[in-house]
């Protein structure tokens, strides 16, 4: 287990960044409420609009950056590069929270910090991870985003009127900054000092073998090499040689089959979450409460502790059966449920309150046994080195402006009662339709060194 707890630490950075990212996810999940925020009153629909997609333009802006110059700096730096931009972002919501242009702009660079630390961390996590460790800690930084979405859905309630007749003693944003400052700070400072640079990385970009060597006997929380650590050196090494004769390209030697198999199970869960965020949280989860005018709606908190504890639970059973039938057993509860509630809402003029939420609920839960932290890890893995850091940049770029376009169409067709059931129905179809196609291809790496894992994705061995 030692080595589990020093690979633990050289994340703690990102997971940190990773749930000041989840905060502002967050905040474009609950819109903070334009009538209970004073930097919302006066300005236009279009503005308000802009403020909730301009995190994500951010993302996607800094990671076709990261695609190009992941190389060139070592992980520890970008770490502390996206721990910068959060800095910056705390302190504009601490000092400037009602101020409408430093809100967009710091939402922004707050984007700039979470695509870094998106990138960053996943293609770090898969190259210094022993191999019985890969899933947990990939299920652990996937917990840390879904966290900051819950501790967001919570500040908002806290610190939002329902009705706009004073402020609240303390704007969401001056609380979301205060959170973020000392996490981000906290990350700047450690960052030199925890993180362990990848030996993978190392050999593909000096090839200096015995500080490689010498990164991953700390990795594995060891004082010397031992036979089982040098044989995982030996397969690191064939896979860094192997792949100099690659190119960058993401779509070529081989590389094709596991970025279409990735990308398809990313934009099924791009899918449901889209749909958790801007369908369900209201029109379905707040018929758990009567809600009068001045209440406050803590159904999206409900909804989003619930997949956080969901979120836990999956770090303890990641492992225990081949990833496929982790995601086919996840994706099959969410798709079925969701499809059930799509049956409700359809042939039922009127059902019990508790119906909807309570399948909503478990849907949602499901969704973070499998579909969420196995997308993930296949991120982390499927890819050969001089190919890992275009192909993640280019999946998860999908998956941001994915983020946006839904978005903006809620934005131009905005859901009802009327269409809820009927956008059920149809997500959860595609939801179980990509489930069979992922449970019939992916390949099951527990225990797998990284070289055989490249080797099983893209040769689509069972």
């Amino acid at each position: 287990m030692a080595g589990f707890f020093k690979q633990l630490s050289c994340i703690l950075c990102s997971m940190m960044l990773l749930f000041c990212g989840g905060m502002h996810i967050g905040w474009s999940i609950m819109h903070l409420y334009m009538s209970g925020n004073r930097w919302a009153v006066g300005i236009s629909v279009d503005e308000f609009r802009f403020a909730i997609l301009s995190f994500f333009t951010g993302c996607g802006f800094i990671i076709l950056i990261v695609a190009g110059t992941k190389n060139l700096l070592p992980t520890r730096v970008w770490i502390m590069l996206s721990a910068f931009f959060f800095i910056i972002n705390g302190v504009f919501f601490i000092a400037m929270p009602t101020y409408y242009a430093a809100t967009v702009a710091t939402r922004i660079i707050a984007g700039f910090g979470h695509g870094i630390a998106h990138v960053v961390s996943i293609i770090y996590v898969g190259e210094i991870a022993s191999r019985n460790y890969r899933g947990k800690l990939v299920a652990i930084l996937v917990s840390s985003i879904i966290g900051g979405i819950a501790l967001f859905t919570i500040l908002s309630m806290v610190t939002t009127n329902p009705v706009f007749v004073v402020e609240p003693n303390m704007h969401a944003n001056r609380a979301i900054g205060i959170v973020i400052l000392p996490l981000a700070t906290f990350a700047l400072l450690c960052s030199w000092f925890l993180v362990v640079e990848s030996p993978i990385h190392t050999l593909t970009t000096s090839g200096n073998e015995s500080e490689a060597r010498s990164n991953l006997i700390k990795l594995r929380g060891l004082s010397m090499e031992s036979p089982s650590l040098m044989d995982e050196f030996e397969d690191m090494k064939t896979l860094a040689s192997e792949s100099e004769s690659l190119s960058p390209f993401f779509l070529s030697q081989g590389n094709f089959p596991p970025f279409q198999l990735v990308l398809l199970v990313k934009l099924a869960n791009l899918l449901f979450f889209n749909y958790s965020m801007n369908t369900a949280k209201m029109s379905l989860m707040s018929l758990m409460f009567t809600l009068g005018l001045f209440t406050h709606n803590w159904a999206p908190s409900i909804l989003m502790l619930s997949k956080f504890a969901g979120s836990l639970f999956a770090i303890l059973i990641i492992d225990l059966l081949p990833r496929r039938f982790m995601y086919g057993i996840s994706s099959t509860f969410t798709g079925t449920f969701m499809l059930a509630l799509g049956i409700i809402l359809a042939t039922y003029d009127v059902v019990a309150t508790w119906i909807p939420p309570f399948l909503y609920i478990v849907a949602e839960v499901f969704n973070t046994f499998g579909m969420l932290p196995v997308s993930e890890i296949m991120l982390s893995e499927a890819f050969p080195p001089k190919k890992r850091a275009l192909s993640v940049s280019s999946i998860l770029i999908c998956e941001y402006v994915g983020h946006m376009v839904v978005y903006i169409i809620y934005f131009n067709v905005p859901s009802t009662l009327t269409n809820t059931y009927i956008k059920t129905l149809v997500f959860s179809g595609v939801i179980l339709l990509k489930c069979l196609i992922a449970v019939l291809t992916i390949p099951d790496t527990r225990g797998k060194y990284p070289r055989e894992a490249v080797h099983m994705y893209m040769h689509k061995k069972k």
